[in-house]
């Protein structure tokens, strides 16, 4: 009776254990759907966005030495997995929901509106991917705009401010299936190539012909800029404090909310007869007095050299961080390391990231929505471990009889 309990006790052991395993293999098998590389190096980068999670990172690559798709990074930049070949178009813009990392927008070029959606979503962590069932209106040829740029409101997480080439900036309520033109047609010939949503809610946009902020309905431009910037950054903890990267000045700061403008480039090389150009700007939103920017010189019509610099005075001194061995097109912060986006690929600058850890029980939710593959092995999880708990001696010793026979 004893050694009946204890072999009971044995299958039951043996089947938690093969559930748990085969389970964590399936959440495994989700998380590494493509080779891991070490870095983005080398390849081309279209668009970054971060989680709300800690060390979560996507990436969209086009071309290069790498498959095109939408890459994640769990481990803070350190490595990074093939999750999918995204939406099928070219990829100009990332954003995450800060309440549901999983649900990610991507932004793609445009085209006749017959095959055509620029606006795409995922549910799943970036593993498939759906139109928006209300796209961007066509033009009066018929051609849906590129999105050039996304930015999600904290503040209302459920608005999506999408900026396009051509066709101005909307405001999509995602749960409503919502969307309206922010600010009419003033925008509506502008090429935006950046958006900013300020503390105060304030929507910045960097277009080329200027910027501009609106409170929700009309844009107005910021006049005030001693010349056409090419990248804005706002203080996280005070909406009055704007950074403005020039096409020829270098950098500018605003205490009063862009009403003046002061140019502080204390530190950063500026040559004579050559334009010093700030490609992108970012103030680490821990610290509103640490500002990254990123330089270049325009030499006839071609942009060289490109640096990146740092301030931890508000912009007043800044200290070289690196040459960039091309030029800077973005700039994020995440837990504390820096990532540059560049036309080579990915740079990293910051402190070592945590290791990665294997999947945890929370993590197990993800199986809500499996894939094909994880379905294969959820199956065969089952089947082992109900073989395991009904499987009786005598099934084998019959078999052995049989063959005797």
């Amino acid at each position: 009776m004893i050694v009946k309990g204890m072999q009971v006790a044995i299958r039951f052991i043996l089947f938690i254990l093969i559930l748990i395993a085969g389970t964590t293999s399936a959440l495994v098998v989700g998380e590494t759907t493509g080779t891991a590389m070490a870095n983005l190096s080398d390849v081309s980068v279209q668009a970054i966005a971060r989680a709300t999670t800690d060390n979560v990172l996507y990436a969209a690559l086009t071309g290069g030495n790498q498959p095109t798709g939408i890459y994640r990074s769990i481990d803070n930049g350190m490595t990074w997995q093939l999750l999918s070949s995204g939406p099928g178009a070219v990829i100009n813009a990332l954003a995450v929901h800060p309440l549901q990392p999983e649900r990610i927008y991507a932004g793609t070029a445009g085209g006749a509106l017959e095959v055509a959606s620029s606006l795409w979503y995922s549910n799943d962590g970036g593993l498939t991917w759906r139109r928006f069932e209300l796209g961007l209106p066509a033009n009066a040829y018929g051609i849906v705009p590129s999105v050039t740029t996304l930015a999600v409101d904290r503040a209302h997480p459920e608005v999506l401010y999408v900026g396009t080439d051509g066709q101005g900036v909307y405001r999509f309520n995602v749960e409503r299936n919502h969307y309206e033109l922010v600010g009419g047609l003033s925008l509506h010939s502008a090429h935006v190539r950046s958006l900013l949503i300020a503390p105060d809610g304030k929507i910045y946009a960097v277009t080329n012909e200027g910027a501009f902020v609106s409170s929700g309905e009309a844009w107005q431009r910021l006049d005030t800029l001693p010349e056409l910037p090419v990248s804005l950054a706002v203080a996280p903890g005070n909406p009055q404090i704007l950074y403005a990267g020039g096409s020829s000045m270098g950098v500018s700061r605003s205490t009063d909310g862009g009403q003046s403008w002061h140019t502080v480039n204390n530190g950063i090389l500026v040559v004579p007869g050559a334009a010093l150009r700030i490609t992108a700007l970012e103030v680490d939103e821990n610290d509103a007095n640490h500002v990254v920017a990123a330089t270049a010189w325009s030499l006839g019509g071609h942009l060289v050299g490109s640096t990146l610099y740092e301030s931890r005075s508000g912009g007043l001194n800044w200290v070289k961080i690196a040459d960039v061995r091309s030029i800077v097109s973005r700039i994020a912060f995440n837990q504390g390391t820096l990532y540059v986006v560049t036309t080579n690929g990915l740079a990293r600058f910051g402190e070592t990231a945590q290791p990665v850890q294997m999947p945890l029980l929370s993590d197990w939710a993800k199986l809500r929505n499996p894939t094909g593959v994880q379905i294969l092995v959820l199956i065969l999880t089952l089947a082992l471990a109900g073989l395991v708990l009904v499987w009786r001696r005598e099934w084998f010793m019959r078999r052995e009889s049989c063959t005797a026979c």
